[in-house]
């Protein structure tokens, strides 16, 4: 009897639920991102957008998008130039156009020096208004967006306004799990290659009919 209340007593402990999650990578430009299983893959609706993920809920309509754009503008400078980069290309002025897009719009708050996936980025958090299907929508928005090399990323995560404080956490998990294909390499001259490691050593002797001997 106390074996079987003691099973019965195990069944009611609540179990954590365990989350599985899937990795998307574009075959283009070799960029990834991470996000729950839960979440639906939907049509891309503008040029540039790469990867459009719903999460299951008609009333809260959270959303992330990923699209690229090339933008080939400060791929002349070093390297170490890349937060004076970020600041100067994808800033405030940067968003104000980007968010032309919608009606309405009002930035909540830039914020330069941020991160995605492997390099500088700016961050901005938004409000507007957008159609979907026939109803105006009233949506919020987190938004990064990154130069890296010859490419602009940029990834939006939004809700409707009255769920958005709901879903920041998730919207976070998946910004920080983007990552870029390497461009870069960590040290300014890249890794030591052995040149001579193949090649012909010459050194001098009288005796050679040439004045050189080589092995």
């Amino acid at each position: 009897m106390r074996v079987f209340s003691f099973l019965i007593a195990l069944l009611l402990i609540p179990i954590p639920a365990h989350a599985d999650y899937f990795l998307w990578q574009d075959p283009g430009t070799g960029m990834s991102m991470t996000f729950p299983d839960t979440w639906k893959v939907q049509p891309n609706r503008r040029p540039g957008d790469k990867l459009t993920v719903m999460a299951p809920s008609d009333f809260d309509q959270p959303l992330c998008t990923l699209s690229t754009m090339e933008d080939r503008r400060y791929t002349i400078f070093p390297v170490d130039y890349g937060r004076d980069v970020q600041q100067a290309a994808v800033s405030v002025d940067f968003w104000h156009t980007y968010l032309n897009r919608y009606s309405g719009h009002k930035i909540g708050k830039v914020v330069d020096g941020a991160g995605l996936g492997r390099w500088h980025a700016s961050y901005a958090t938004a409000a507007y208004t957008q159609m979907f299907g026939s109803v105006l929508q009233q949506r919020k928005a987190l938004m990064f967006a990154s130069l890296y090399n010859d490419t602009l990323y940029i990834l939006e995560c939004s809700s409707l306004a009255h769920a958005y404080d709901d879903w920041v956490f998730p919207f976070q998990s998946i910004i920080k799990s983007v990552d870029f294909k390497k461009a870069y390499h960590e040290l300014p001259t890249g890794e030591y290659a052995n040149f001579l490691s193949k090649a012909r050593r010459y050194f001098w002797s009288q005796t050679s009919p040439v004045g050189t001997t080589a092995y």
